[in-house]
């Protein structure tokens, strides 16, 4: 899963390509010429679970099938072939498209990924590009080059044009500066391949095909960290990425003899299983390595230590620093300290000190407190930590001396979001992005002055934001508690209960929901829309309780969250009952799945996009393993009974009017597979009505993420689309 900032810089959108096929499914045709035709009609073979003495009937099951079948792929094609017959004859397409081209195809989108001891190594896509290319510049300024282009390819590389688009998903600079380590997907299907580039000869040499992820370097740049998939992981199986370890390649010998360096079975016994994915962290600061056990890829669950020199030779000799329980979110090593943010004890976070020459005696010492805020991230440079927090709904950059102890702030020249920080441990200060819901990107540089400039990397937006505004405030639940909300709006925006209002949360894995500039956000407000981002529970915006009030067995509070704060605009007068729409990414699904099932009379509009909708059977998918931790598992009779309460998919009633539904999906996601959605639309669809349709979109060049900008122009084009049209009707 992942949060909006990762989605916004991963380009997540999804478009259509030309469909036409035979389809193996009933089409139902409609009595009324005035009216879109009826959707392909799923086949129904119903099976049976019996579960903790509750009868489960499934009639879609068959969707489910790896590989996939020709029927069902066959239905995908007609889904997706109805969508765009609908889509396409939506009201106001050019108005919007317009707004779309104005404020979104003209943003320049630029992060930092990488800085080294005399460059900036960035991903870019300018306003005349359709997907991240990664440049380098020196710290100072001047010429940039341009490293790797998706569109064109590298010499020996993978890319070329023609295919499926392809996306650079992970760059790590060696540190002598002289290759480029990049991993590498196509359509979106998150099966990188990994890739090594000498960039002075523009040799590359291709690592592995299996899903591969760089690491770290060696400190002398002689070899490369990275993680893979066993031999033999079979996509779409429950195991494919169990067994998956962390191997060693040397610059000086071939791929094949390459050497398996650590798994999840090595080192102290702390609870760790093959599920989980091991990484080996060394750095130029310290002589340890770390080695890193993520849970289903997410943070890093436990944690030891061992000599590099040590490790190179085969005798680690691990030793434990920190486990599931201390809730930890990064680690750092430094000298012979590792500096760890955890949330185990303090649920805002604080960072602990371990010396790796008594780490197994588990001595620690916090040089963080938790304060009031939270936490969320630690980079390491040579003047201390620059610490990462969220101060209600803005960001803040503070800095933990090395010399001093002490914790001080970075003085920031605006209020806004603060996102990917990133520092070099031989370098003083930090380099960082800022941003708001209505004004765009820039890129900033601190130093140990602690004053925060902007650098110019990042060239502003082309277009005025001044009549676009952010309004922030509490919406108290049901159960009185306080949920923070952003509303965006124009400046002449009058609370008279006739505006088009979209509510966008997530509520998962304790994920920040993090306030952030969009332009395709812009073009629906500039359209008469207001758009309301819901901190709602689950997510991480107020500690790791937050998180919790929102897992398994709490996880209801996600959704009716929504349901209040939608009550809530209703009441205050910034939209009406018919005017309402909600919108739901990947583990958000359950949110907005859920939402429109208890409350179908509330929402005008729903927009499901590769949403985890059917979750008693998502742990038996390959991306499933390790979710069981979020959101249960059936094994257990409490935790089936969650898992039950929240699945959408089964909540849905016969002669029942939902709202308006648009259900999206890449054909290539492997992290919440199609069938999640096609199962949703299949059984919404028994009711269809032709006024409140319910549509499923297919993307064949994506997966749970997308490559180019006109695939988001086009994704945001068909959803603003279809939301003014059924809250304006």
């Amino acid at each position: 899963m992942i949060s909006r900032r990762q989605f916004a810089l991963s380009l997540s959108a999804f478009a259509l390509s030309p469909l036409s096929a035979h389809v193996h499914a009933a089409v139902r045709k409609t009595p009324t010429p005035l009216l879109p035709p009826l959707p392909p009609l799923a086949r129904e073979e119903a099976v049976t679970d019996s579960l903790w003495g509750k009868s489960i009937v499934d009639p879609y099951r068959w969707m489910e099938q790896k590989p996939d079948t020709a029927e069902f792929t066959n239905y995908l094609k007609a889904q997706g072939a109805f969508a765009r017959q609908v889509l396409d004859k939506l009201p106001g397409r050019r108005a919007i498209e317009a707004s779309l081209q104005r404020f979104s195809a003209a943003t320049t989108t630029l992060a930092i990924r990488q800085v080294t001891s005399t460059q900036l190594i960035f991903a870019r896509r300018s306003p005349d590009q359709q997907v991240l290319k990664i440049y380098a510049t020196p710290h100072a300024g001047g010429a940039e080059r341009l490293l790797i282009d998706p569109e064109v390819g590298n010499k020996g590389g993978p890319g070329g044009k023609g295919g499926q688009p392809r996306r650079v998903t992970e760059v790590l600079m060696s540190p002598d500066n002289k290759h480029l380590a990049y991993a590498i997907d196509k359509g979106g299907d998150e099966m990188h391949e990994l890739h090594v580039l000498t960039l002075d000869s523009g040799k590359d040499v291709l690592i592995t095909r299996l899903n591969g992820m760089p690491a770290s370097w060696l400190p002398d740049s002689s070899g490369l960290f990275y993680a893979r998939l066993r031999d033999g992981a079979v996509k779409g199986k429950v195991d494919f990425s169990f067994d998956t370890a962390t191997w060693l390649h040397k610059m000086d010998k071939d791929p094949a003899q390459d050497t398996l360096a650590f798994r999840w079975s090595d080192g102290p016994a702390m609870g760790q299983t093959e599920r989980e994915m091991p990484v080996v962290h060394v750095n130029t600061a310290s002589d340890w390595a770390l080695g890193a056990i993520y849970s289903n890829g997410e943070w890093p669950a436990y944690g030891m230590v061992a000599r590099l020199n040590d490790l190179l030779a085969g005798k680690p000799g691990w030793a434990e620093v920190f486990r599931k329980d201390d809730i930890a979110t990064h680690a750092l090593t430094v000298g012979d300290d590792v500096y760890v943010l955890a949330k185990g004890k303090s649920e805002r976070g604080e960072v602990f000190k371990v010396s790796l020459r008594e780490a197994d005696k588990g001595k620690r010492v916090v040089v963080v407190q938790q304060g009031d805020y939270v936490i969320d991230s630690l980079s390491l440079a040579k003047d201390g930590l620059y610490i990462h927090e969220l101060r209600g709904q803005v960001g803040a950059l503070r800095r933990y001396s090395f010399a001093t102890g002490k914790v001080e702030d970075v003085k920031l020249p605006l209020t806004g979001a603060v996102w990917n920080i990133q520092c070099h441990p031989a370098i003083e200060g930090a380099w960082f992005g800022m941003d708001d819901l209505t004004w765009s990107a820039r890129t900033l540089q601190t130093g140990p002055s602690l004053v925060a400039k902007d650098t110019g990397l990042t060239p502003k937006a082309a277009f005025d934001t001044s009549s676009f505004l952010t309004t922030r405030q509490d919406i108290k639940a049901r159960d009185g508690t306080a949920v923070p909300v952003e509303i965006l709006h124009k400046n002449n925006t009058k609370l008279n209960g006739k505006n088009p209002l979209l509510i966008i949360a997530y509520g998962a894995y304790g994920i920040i929901l993090d306030p952030g500039f969009q332009g395709s956000m812009l073009a629906f407000l500039d359209q008469g829309g207001v758009i309301v981002y819901a901190h709602i529970r689950g997510g991480g915006e107020k500690g790791e309780t937050w998180h919790i009030a929102g897992q398994k067995a709490n996880k209801s509070n996600t959704w009716r969250d929504v349901i209040d704060v939608a009550e809530s605009m209703i009441k205050d007068g910034w939209t009406a009952q018919g005017k309402l729409a909600v919108w739901g990414t990947s583990a958000g699904g359950i949110m907005v799945g859920r939402a429109i099932t208890e409350r179908p009379d509330l929402f005008a509009v729903a927009i499901g996009e590769v949403g985890v909708f059917n979750t008693l059977r998502f742990e038996l998918t390959s991306n499933g393993p390790g979710n069981d931790e979020e959101f249960g598992t059936v094994k257990k009779e409490d935790e089936f009974r969650a898992l039950l309460e929240m699945d959408a998919y089964h909540h849905v009633q016969a002669e029942t009017s939902y709202p308006a539904t648009l259900l999206m999906t890449g054909a290539n996601d492997m992290r919440v597979e199609p069938w999640q959605i096609a199962k949703m639309a299949a059984r919404m669809q028994k009711n269809y009505n032709p006024k409140r349709p319910v549509l499923m979109r297919v993307d064949y060049d994506s997966g749970h993420f997308s490559t180019t900008k006109k695939i988001g122009i086009a994704k945001h084009l068909d959803m603003f689309s279809f939301i003014l049209a059924h809250t304006r009707a």
